[in-house]
């Protein structure tokens, strides 16, 4: 069971926030609440963090502080997915594009002058944890869902970080020397503006590592395939009972594969915990949205938010090619 961390210290990142509700600047309450400046929303913790998520700001009359053009529906499917199933990423260095980049100094140049990095879309931190052990570097997270994001304020990565959505950033337009989102724009109700937004907070030249789905990959032709008939058996018999029908029938075959392609690519050959391996499964076949792109659509995103890239390539089992690990820098 996870420890209660103490809160983020959340005076340090004043210059840094923003009211989500209309881009504004934050100050802090005697009470320990931010508010926005010209909004007057007020925002509370959940948890460790500042919770900056759109709809959880109150009016002075206590009604919600709306926030324009955020998918509602849609957006909250995604926040209770991760809040009840943190994907447990099984991430080894050695087999994706990301190792080398952290370990060989010929990558030096994407680290230079890094004050203040971001990673939006934290999970439970295995990206995070990642820069830290090879670049000494701890990002700032967030995340939508509180289940993800509690567990990077555990050591060893004790990092800071808000609650907060990719689809309007409670962060300051050029604020960050380094911005990753790994893993986290192909599940988005609207990846365009994600994409934006990420942009949108990135210094002029400051760096971007961004990955995605490929599109030319099996994983593509499984999610669609058996997503939806997955899905159907939740819906039809509720979350609760439907977790536990496919926990002891489709889950269990995934679970044997899941420990053979982690002992084969891996060398892990130590059963996976089986709830971490059912998040997994969640992530791959439950998640409420997938998307894949074609290798050109990197260069396309760069071309229209004013970025150039710098290095891209696909790497992941199986074949090399699971996503696309491309590095953009702002121009």
């Amino acid at each position: 069971m996870l420890q209660t961390p103490d809160r983020v210290d959340i005076s340090k990142y004043l210059d840094k926030l923003r009211d989500p509700v209309d881009g504004g600047a934050l100050r802090l309450r005697e009470d320990g609440k931010l508010e926005g400046v010209t909004s007057g929303a007020v925002y509370g913790f959940s948890g460790a963090f500042p919770d900056l998520r759109p709809g959880r700001g109150r009016r002075a009359d206590g009604g919600v502080a709306e926030v324009p053009n955020v998918p509602a529906m849609a957006h909250e499917e995604v926040l209770e997915h991760y809040d009840d199933k943190p994907c447990k990423n099984y991430l080894a260095l050695d087999n994706v594009p990301l190792g080398r980049y952290l370990r060989d100094a010929s990558y030096d140049y994407l680290f230079k002058d890094v004050s203040f990095m971001v990673e939006v879309g934290s999970g439970r931190g295995a990206i995070a944890r990642a820069f830290q052990a090879n670049r000494n570097i701890v990002p700032f997270c967030v995340d939508l869902a509180y289940g993800s994001l509690r567990h990077v304020r555990q050591p060893p990565l004790n990092a800071d970080g808000v609650l907060g959505s990719n689809l309007c950033l409670p962060l300051a337009d050029g604020c960050a020397d380094l911005v990753v989102s790994y893993g986290v724009i192909h599940h988005t109700p609207d990846p365009l503006r994600c994409f934006m937004e990420l942009s949108r907070i990135l210094k002029p030249g400051g760096r971007m590592l961004f990955n995605v789905y490929n599109w030319d990959n099996l994983y593509r032709s499984l999610y669609f395939f058996f997503s939806p008939p997955l899905k159907a058996v939740r819906k039809v018999f509720g979350e609760r009972l439907g977790d536990l029908i496919l926990k002891f029938t489709v889950y269990l075959p995934y679970y044997i594969l899941l420990w053979l392609v982690l002992g084969l690519v891996q060398g892990r050959w130590t059963l996976p915990p089986f709830e971490e391996g059912y998040e997994q499964f969640g992530d791959f076949f439950l998640t409420p949205i997938a998307r894949f792109y074609h290798a050109n659509e990197m260069k396309t995103l760069a071309d229209a938010f004013g970025l150039e890239v710098i290095e891209q390539e696909a790497g992941g089992w199986p074949s090399n090619g699971f996503a696309h690990f491309v590095w953009y820098r702002k121009k």
